[in-house]
């Protein structure tokens, strides 16, 4: 199945921009092109790309009201802005206005910008599922409220700033004063957003995103930078800080209003995490409470085909000993836990479908006419039937429904060949001829295990699986059979 190429808008009214970005950029999207703002506002309007990359100044419109608009119809898809003026103001508005993700000056590292741009069409992509998930979660179960966790580390009026519009929003709010207390807040329990000045250097900044990210991935930085310099908005995105606050400063509202922004992926998270906590528990006690159903579901059919073969000398025991020969088997063949569960509960049923069988035929004292082996033969159709209906056992259908088939073809009912033949198939229906062959009956004695054994290495292709005869071959040379074969006389 191939995937289709994210589609990348890009916007530039330089033609050698624009061929640089669609050659360099096509390895790993479907380049649309657009020329201008008015353009690319155009092509907002019927087009639906994974990212956009635009230049701020064009004709028509600038990259900052094309990202405006973007914001409008898709809110969600990663907006950058790249610029030729060394003066951030029109950056700066984007950013406190929150209409781009990322900034660029040129020249382009060509590298860093397309790095940038899966990046943040990754996270874009898995914060959309996760609000879908946590929408039908939230839909599912109401969930207590968290108080959000904002640390700060910002000095002066922005500070107290800061804190009053975080507590507007009802924020659990810590301050630290120099960046060893803000690591210490982080490290004791983990933050949902974390706000620090720039000023406090570039290594500071670096280790507290990281110490961050550590504690918590969906932990969100917000840096304030009092400058407003180019270099420290780059620095901000490069250390994947969710937001940058510059001057001039937002009013109180504004700021709780980004601060919101900012809490609302690790609150999403951190819900995430609770609820699929409590669905875990539920569903590790709805599995137990299956479990024992699907066992009870066992016993009492089990004790049904035990109670058919109690009635007959000859039959007593045959679905104990077919279980317990078919598990070693499977273990012998390498089969995991699964399977050899399958094989277990399919051998302890695979003759379920006998309760069918009217009693004169079943218990004939003889061989059967061929009109009442034909009847016998309905056990199979019939067992799959009984158990159809029973959707924790339906994997053990085709055991009950196929042990009498023959890797030649020959078996029933459908005689189909042992290439359509699950392996678990194969081993109940070798273990049954086994136990049959050691077993007496009403028209013949039972076999010793070395007579046994070389009955069943001619039958080996043609009524029985090779690997399967080779598998109790084996077990019965290391001696892993005896106690199974010794109840025959």
């Amino acid at each position: 199945m191939t995937t289709s190429p994210l589609q990348l808008l890009v916007a530039d009214d330089d033609p050698s921009i624009r061929d640089l970005l669609g050659r360099g950029l096509r390895g790993d999207f479907s380049v649309l092109l657009a020329s201008d703002g008015t353009e690319a506002i155009k092509a907002l309007g019927t087009l639906r790309p994974d990212a956009i990359l635009v230049d701020e100044m064009m004709p028509g419109a600038t990259g900052t009201e094309v990202l405006r608009k973007a914001k409008e119809l898709m809110p969600e898809v990663p907006r950058l802005l790249m610029t030729a003026s060394s003066d951030p103001a029109a950056a700066m508005r984007a950013v406190n206005h929150g209409e781009i993700h990322r900034f660029y000056t040129k020249p382009l590292r060509l590298a860093e910008v397309r790095r940038a741009i899966l990046e943040l069409v990754t996270r874009a992509r898995a914060e959309v599922a996760l609000r879908a998930e946590l929408s039908a979660l939230r839909a599912a179960q109401t969930m207590p409220e968290q108080p959000t966790k904002v640390a700060i580390l910002c000095e002066g009026e922005m500070g107290e700033r800061l804190e009053r519009a975080a507590r507007r929003r009802g924020f659990n709010v810590q301050r630290a004063r120099r960046p060893e207390g803000l690591q210490e807040l982080i490290g004791a329990g983990g933050c949902d957003v974390v706000v620090v000045d720039v000023t406090v250097g570039d290594q500071e900044l670096a280790e507290i995103a990281q110490l961050a990210r550590r504690v918590d991935v969906g932990t969100s930085i917000v840096f304030v930078d009092g400058e407003g310099s180019v270099a420290s908005l780059t620095k901000a995105f490069q250390l994947g800080a969710v937001d940058c606050l510059l001057p001039p400063w937002p009013d109180e509202l504004l700021l709780s209003v980004r601060l919101e922004r900012a809490a609302a992926r690790p609150r999403e998270r951190s819900e995430l995490r609770r609820v699929t906590y409590d669905l875990v528990v539920v569903n590790r006690d709805l599995a137990l409470a299956n479990r024992r159903v699907e066992e009870g579901q066992v016993k009492l059919l089990g004790g049904l085909v035990r109670a058919l073969e109690a009635r007959d000398q000859y039959t007593a025991g045959h679905t104990d000993r077919v279980a317990t020969i078919s598990m070693r088997c499977g273990e012998a063949l390498g089969l995991g836990t699964v399977a050899l569960e399958t094989i277990r509960v399919g051998a302890l049923l695979h003759d379920i479908g006998k309760i069918g069988i009217r009693d004169e035929v079943l218990y004939k004292p003889g061989r059967l006419t061929p009109e009442e082996y034909e009847v016998i033969k309905t056990h199979t159709t019939i067992g799959a039937r009984i158990l159809d209906g029973i959707e924790s056992l339906a994997c053990v259908v085709p055991i009950v429904r196929g042990h009498h088939e023959r890797p030649d073809g020959k078996g029933y009912p459908d005689g189909i060949s042992s290439t359509s033949l699950p392996l678990e198939v194969r081993i109940v229906s070798g273990a049954d001829v086994l136990d049959a062959i050691t077993s007496t009956r009403p028209y013949r004695p039972s076999s010793g295990a070395d007579d046994a054994f070389a009955i069943l290495a001619t039958l080996a292709g043609g009524q029985l699986d090779a690997d399967v005869v080779n598998a109790l071959s084996s077990l019965n040379r290391d001696g892993r059979l005896r106690d199974i074969l010794q109840h025959s006389p």
